[in-house]
């Protein structure tokens, strides 16, 4: 018998207004996500240079924005290099600008970046880039107990060398969705996609696209994949900045596409403008 106490926190989170579980900035991904639950495993995947960890840096922003403690594990680049990743996004500065010197910087650009460092030292985040294998990832979130982790990316997670890479991915995803379970957080998963979808046609992403296993569609609760078709038609101008952002997979409710705009220059995903007719 189902005990009455659990019934009526279930009756209640249907029936009584709540907080929406996910805040991500972006609306329509709010409505997606409205019914995730916290201990899952969402999993953002796109080609290299489509934008994965852009999205996923933007996403974070919001999170930090509303004093949510956050992990974000580095696992291509450094401490240092990831701060001057997101420094200009804070800032909403030129990133080419940035990242040329100082000289360039007018007074204006120089007070917004003084500014994004003082906001990021505020922020409850902890960015960890010298830990590769998953058991230091299950071991770092315990003792951090955090709310939200992001990792970038899945496939960059070592993997004992005996087993199958299929097999060993499984593994971790198994392990990634036992700690988010066990510590009620919600990890966010940056993957890689196969080279398949460069000799097809409509180059949008589909779940057999996952790289080196089908566990990673099986286990992740929701799968966002990330697709801007100016990166294949760099020429024409009405693509610029506009992505897609395919729900293909989503265990809590429906699968949908939303659209948002991708401004390269500070590595910032846009809620769109929309204009309605009356």
């Amino acid at each position: 018998m189902i005990k009455k106490e659990l019934l009526e926190k279930v009756k209640n989170q249907i029936l009584e207004p709540q907080e929406p579980q996910f805040q991500t900035g972006f609306r329509d991904l709010d409505l997606l996500l409205a019914s995730v639950e916290k201990s899952s495993i969402i999993t953002i995947g796109g080609r290299p240079a489509m934008g994965k960890t852009s999205f996923a840096v933007s996403i974070m922003l919001k999170f930090l924005e509303q004093n949510k403690k956050c992990l974000f594990f580095s696992l291509r680049r450094s401490k240092g290099y990831f701060i001057k990743r997101i420094i200009p996004t804070i800032a909403e500065v030129d990133c080419s600008r940035f990242n040329r010197n100082t000289t360039v910087l007018n007074e204006n650009e120089k007070e917004k970046i003084s500014t994004a460092f003082e906001k990021l030292s505020k922020f409850n985040l902890t960015i960890i880039d010298d830990i590769q294998k998953i058991e230091g990832i299950k071991e770092k979130i315990e003792q951090e107990k955090p709310e939200i982790v992001f990792i970038d990316y899945l496939q960059l997670i070592d993997t004992p060398i005996k087993k199958q890479r299929n097999d060993a991915i499984e593994d971790i995803m198994l392990s990634l969705k036992e700690v988010a379970k066990d510590n009620n957080c919600t990890i966010f998963v940056l993957s890689q996609l196969s080279r398949a979808i460069e000799s097809r046609c409509d180059k949008r992403p589909m779940l057999c696209d996952l790289r080196d296993s089908g566990a990673i569609e099986t286990i992740s609760d929701v799968v966002l994949f990330i697709y801007r078709d100016e990166y294949y038609t760099r020429d024409i101008v009405e693509n610029k900045g506009r992505t897609e952002i395919i729900a293909a997979k989503n265990s809590y409710g429906s699968t949908s596409v939303l659209e948002l705009l991708f401004r390269a220059s500070i590595m910032k995903f846009l809620e769109p403008i929309k204009v309605y007719d009356f």
